[in-house]
């Protein structure tokens, strides 16, 4: 009874996979779409080995752009903003879009996911052109760097403790252990993972793998409603406590007697044993293997990466200088592209007396402009080699070696580390700056993709900068010079370890001013409902009507009625209309859709009292009991990240008897627009929203004449919906 693991997986997954399917056959007809499009299971529904517990992991595929996609808003107004998909088939499907054109941007989690893409209604055989476009882009060795570095990281340790008995993630300690292995020889031609299944030697190794599925769904009907959601994939029921491991006798049913149930929990954990063990050492092996044999970096390529560390396979053969810099520098490029070391015995091979050879190679421009990596720990790897950065950058040994004031002042190190120390601050600062702006727009930027924001934010046109609001270049030297150095020059000693970026030289020699009088410059004033102030620049499409508008974050986490100015900008948004016709200083967001914000995952925390603690701001404590009053539908939800924007103007709503209008804001991302309104509630507010918004003609949307940035602000007229009487608390 207990081989049957992946015959449940399998069926339970097919209720999934084949109610999904009817839905979509019936909205592509009913919506008479004619261009390619299906809808695929991906990760553990692609390989069919869904539990009770499990997540649903769809995608819809489309051959042409999102952007504008009447069908794709079509699906998504079922699926994510009502309840026309969950009444019908009793589960979410929060399926994320994807084009053709998204494919060279798949990488980490979410590339490792259509490894294992599946079709469930692809009536144009969509899924395999997607496949076939992954597999002439992706770079098989950056996949198998994902891969190992969780081993490194998680699943090795994990497979160091399979006689733990007071935890036991069995997702993440048993199946992905195995499934390490199996993306393993995947990615060599990103194959499914039924491929590799199917053409394992021992058979045992799979038996295994199923059983700790068989597991995984007793303990997940065991545990079920125990817990909330964790989010991110994982599941509280995954993880196994010692009263878990004793109960494995509740299998057999009430009707075995003790004696019974004793001795078959005895059998289970003893398979179970040999399942986590069994698992644990194909994957170390299979992964082992691949380093013992040595992985290229790219088909036909010489740079191998081996147990030690990359190694150049026909560097010591070149005859002449310029063919072995090309080889040394090509192996240091590969180091500092895939984050890998080289192997320490290069030393006396590829780089051996690297100072009498070394020459100039388009290699060297390349280790400037590769985006990913450090190039200061490039530039210290070479330092050990004497004389060989001085024949790349002339002059470079007496500039290492000379003594400035901050050397002098110091009296701890020579120039040519301190140059480095400066290159790896402004290499924090654009780190810094990519993951400000992965959480602005709730994501989470790959480690792989330092200087790379997500797909959708470069189709949006959505740049990111460090704050204070200055476009970094992703790289701090743009091509080599004779001088390295150019760009390095001393800083106080000070400055030196500071983390914070330096302010931005336009923000120095220009005071923009905003319309609130204060220079862009000026501190802004305190404000209690701030939590963050991380600066990000929005673009608009190239047009003859467009302009660009620097924005900062802290304008989004900000509903006070004091306009906040973003720092340094370059020029201030016109101002929206308020309900009364009067004016008021801009302060508009840049969200991300609730689609790409998985629940659990937002920049700003979910308890309402953390949340609304003044700070600046004049917040009694009974106007903290109205805001904590709208509890985790307002601060909880995929929409909390709007929940200060509007926070001050809920309380004047509550504390003016009547005499506060209700404010309305247009958020755009995008192709999707949001109008978010906070006013009074009372019965048909919903409807009289609706109709005035149908009602609403282009004509009346309000467009700048001045040379501002232009933008598109709605004026709403609230005679339509005055509130009655006696109206209800704020909604």
């Amino acid at each position: 009874m207990l081989d049957n693991g992946r015959l449940l997986a399998t069926a339970r997954t097919a209720i999934y996979t084949e109610l999904v399917a009817d839905w979509a056959a019936e909205q592509h007809r009913a919506f008479g779409y004619d261009r390619p499009f299906a809808v695929v299971a991906l990760g553990g529904t692609g390989r069919a080995e869904m539990a009770p517990c499990s997540d649903n992991d769809f995608a819809f595929l489309f051959e042409e752009a999102l952007e504008g996609n009447a069908f794709l808003l079509a699906l998504q107004a079922q699926v994510m903003h009502a309840r026309a998909f969950v009444d019908r088939c009793g589960f979410v499907c929060q399926a994320l879009p994807f084009q053709l054109d998204d494919v060279p941007t798949l990488e980490g989690k979410q590339l490792n996911a259509f490894l294992d893409v599946r079709p469930v209604y692809d009536p144009n055989g969509l899924t395999t052109v997607f496949r076939e476009r992954i597999r002439a882009t992706f770079d098989p060795f950056l996949h198998f760097l994902h891969v190992r570095g969780f081993w490194r990281d998680q699943w090795e340790k994990a497979s160091r403790e399979c006689e733990r008995l007071d935890r036991f993630d069995i997702k993440n300690d048993g199946l992905r252990v195995f499934l390490a292995g199996i993306w393993t020889l995947a990615g060599q031609r990103f194959r499914h993972s039924h491929e590799v299944y199917a053409a394992l030697e021992d058979p045992r190794d799979l038996a295994a793998y199923d059983f700790l599925l068989r597991i995984r769904a007793f303990i997940h009907l065991r545990q079920r409603g125990r817990h909330r959601p964790l989010g991110g994939g994982n599941h509280a029921e995954d993880v196994l406590g010692f009263e878990d491991f004793t109960a494995f006798g509740d299998l057999l049913g009430p009707e075995a007697d003790e004696r019974t149930r004793f001795d078959y929990a005895n059998d289970v954990r003893a398979r179970l044993l040999a399942a986590r063990r069994r698992v644990a050492r194909f994957a170390k092996g299979i992964i082992e293997q691949e380093l013992k044999q040595g992985r290229p970096v790219g088909p036909g390529n010489p740079i191998i990466y081996g147990p030690g560390g990359l190694y150049h396979a026909t560097a010591p053969d070149s005859p002449t200088p310029r063919e072995r810099s090309r080889a040394a520098l090509s192996l240091l490029l590969a180091s500092q592209k895939y984050g890998v070391p080289i192997d320490p015995a290069e030393t006396q091979r590829t780089f051996r007396n690297a100072g009498d050879w070394l020459v100039r190679v388009p290699e060297l421009s390349a280790l400037f402009y590769e985006p990913r990596g450090s190039l200061a720990d490039t530039f210290a790897f070479l330092a050990q080699f004497e004389g060989a950065e001085d024949r790349l950058f002339p002059g470079y040994a007496k500039f290492e070696v000379s003594l400035d004031a901050r050397v002098m002042a110091e009296r701890r190190s020579l120039r040519g580390a301190l140059e480095r120390e400066k290159l790896r601050a402004l290499e924090r600062y654009v780190t810094e700056g990519r993951a400000r702006l992965g959480r602005a727009i709730g994501r989470t930027p790959s480690t792989n993709s330092r200087s790379r924001t997500s797909s959708r934010s470069r189709r949006l046109g959505w740049m990111p900068i460090t704050s204070p609001p200055c476009a970094w270049p992703s790289r701090p030297s743009a091509s080599p010079s004779p001088r390295k150095t150019r760009r390095c020059a001393a800083t106080p000693p000070a400055r030196s370890t500071n983390a914070t970026p330096p302010a931005c030289p336009k923000s120095r020699s220009t005071s923009t001013t905003c319309p609130t009088g204060r220079s862009a410059t000026s501190p802004p004033p305190p404000c209690g409902w701030c939590t963050s102030s991380s600066p990000i620049a929005a673009r608009s499409r190239p047009g003859p009507r467009r302009a660009s508008t620097m924005i900062s974050t802290s304008e989004i986490s900000c509903g006070c009625s004091t306009t906040r100015p973003a720092s340094a900008c370059s020029s201030c948004s016109p101002a929206p209309i308020t309900p009364n016709g009067n004016p008021r200083p801009r302060t508009r967001p840049l969200v991300q859709h609730p689609r790409a914000l998985p629940q659990g995952d937002a920049t700003l925390p979910a308890r309402p009292g953390s949340l609304c603690r003044p700070r600046g701001c004049r917040v009694l404590p009974e106007q903290l009991l109205i805001l904590k009053d709208f509890g985790e539908a307002f601060f909880g939800g995929v929409y909390r990240q709007h929940a200060n924007r509007f926070g001050s103007h809920l309380l004047r709503l509550a504390d003016s008897a009547g005499n506060a209008g209700p404010r309305a804001d247009v958020l755009r991302d995008g192709e999707c627009v949001i109008v978010a309104v906070a006013a009074r509630d009372y019965r048909g507010l919903a409807a009289t929203f609706e109709r005035r918004l149908l009602s609403r003609k282009k004509s009346n949307c309000a467009r700048p004449t001045s040379s501002r940035p232009p933008t598109t602000a709605w004026r709403w007229t609230s005679s339509t919906s005055a509130p009655p009487a006696n109206p209800s608390a704020p909604t």
